[in-house]
């Protein structure tokens, strides 16, 4: 079992939460497909409640860290003194408070280079691939060699207004769209 991928994963959402809406000192629930946790974890699905298990005691100082099914997907609970290391313990990363910097500018006339620029101000290696045809988002973002970071960053833009939804490679890869 390897749990650094979805501790980091969880750092990183909470922390993401943090920066687009502030601290709150409650409990953070993330919820995750069973098949996302199963990658995550490396351990085949009738193992992966030994390995929640595992996992939720592996992370004490996040306090206690709860996961249980929920429908289809895994409830993981990170409760307020997780929140709180988190927003005292983990830094913000450089490169999404610049690209939530953009994003939150107010502008009305920001596009796909823009949101670039802001990629290449942290890396040589960006990737970037367009789909016209796609009804969620018309773009993909990545760093290439995963530094500094690597989520794919999935970008909408609807008259100079950008959204963006930042996934794992796997939940990318379950997509179904053509590999990067």
């Amino acid at each position: 079992m390897d749990f650094a991928t979805l501790k980091q994963n969880i750092l990183d959402v909470i922390k993401e939460s943090q920066m687009k809406i502030g601290y709150t000192p409650n409990a953070v629930r993330l919820y995750y497909p069973a098949d996302t946790l199963c990658q995550m974890l490396a351990v085949p699905a009738d193992g992966l409640t030994d390995a929640l298990t595992a996992f939720c005691d592996s992370v004490p100082m996040l306090g206690n860290v709860t996961a249980k099914p929920s429908g289809d997907r895994w409830c993981v609970t990170v409760p307020p003194e997780g929140a709180a290391y988190v927003r005292d313990e983990v830094p913000e990363p450089a490169f999404l408070a610049d690209l939530l910097a953009l994003l939150g500018s107010h502008r009305h006339d920001i596009g796909i280079d823009d949101v670039r620029a802001v990629f290449d101000r942290h890396s040589d290696h960006v990737g970037c691939r367009s789909f016209p045809d796609e009804e969620e988002f018309q773009y993909v973002l990545w760093f290439e060699d995963g530094v500094p970071d690597a989520y794919r960053y999935c970008i909408d833009i609807d008259l100079g207004h950008v959204t963006y939804h930042r996934l794992s490679p796997a939940d990318y890869d379950a997509l179904g769209l053509p590999p990067l």
